[in-house]
């Protein structure tokens, strides 16, 4: 019954503009704003990862390293996206007054908008391939018990024709049950996939599509 009902999922209505939060400010260009407030740019990733030396200013021919984001952040990220509906975003990041100072000698001390925007970018554009590749094999398992379930009951159907015209064992019929079973089970499955499983991947791999497009900016907390 709860396969069922996953199946038919309430309609989400848009959030158009004026059902934003008020939370939510609009940039002179239009764009939702998310507030995210860091201590250090280091919050930004998971646990006892770090920003290697030049981040963000690699050769563009070299393979660009992917550093991992931490994970509440993609989720509250994700749960703001969710909020918003097909709004532009514009992430907002605050940071302590020292450690966006331009003017800073050491490069543990200074930090810019472009290091952060590439962090973002690069972890939502790996975790898009991911999505990609989950869906490529949902639609191929689809494919695969599809056709196994069809098989299955097509042998099911022909046992039933062949049980009713010459009388068998139990053991005959038990199977002719068993692959009857099988089959609705497995094609079931198939039914799912198709209908309902791809959609939660879909929807995470829109979500990385829109963070790889939101503008990012750098503030100071003068606070």
């Amino acid at each position: 019954m709860r396969r069922v009902i996953r199946l038919f999922p309430q309609r989400r209505q848009a959030i158009n503009s004026e059902q934003l939060p008020e939370s939510y400010a609009r940039s002179p260009e239009g764009q939702a704003i998310i507030r995210l407030r860091l201590s250090s740019p280091a919050a930004l990733l998971m646990p006892f990862e770090s920003f290697p030396i030049n981040f963000g200013k690699e050769d563009p021919e070299k393979d660009a390293p992917v550093l991992n984001l931490n994970q509440d952040f993609v989720d509250y990220l994700f749960a703001r996206i969710a909020e918003l509906g097909d709004e532009s975003l514009l992430l907002r990041i605050t940071l302590p007054a020292e450690t966006t100072d331009e003017t800073a000698d050491e490069p543990a001390s200074k930090f810019s908008a472009q290091a952060l925007h590439a962090a973002v970018q690069r972890y939502f554009a790996y975790l898009e391939s991911v999505c990609r590749q989950s869906l490529k094999k949902l639609a191929w398992d689809a494919a695969l018990l599809g056709l196994l379930g069809s098989a299955a009951l097509g042998l099911s159907a022909f046992l039933e024709v062949r049980n009713a015209a010459v009388e068998t064992g139990i053991g005959l019929l038990l199977l002719s049950q068993g692959v009857t079973v099988f089959g609705w089970l497995t094609f079931w499955e198939a039914l799912a996939n198709a209908l309902w499983n791809w959609r939660p991947l879909y929807r995470q791999l829109r979500m990385c599509q829109r963070l790889q497009l939101a503008q990012l900016e750098l503030a100071a907390d003068v606070s």
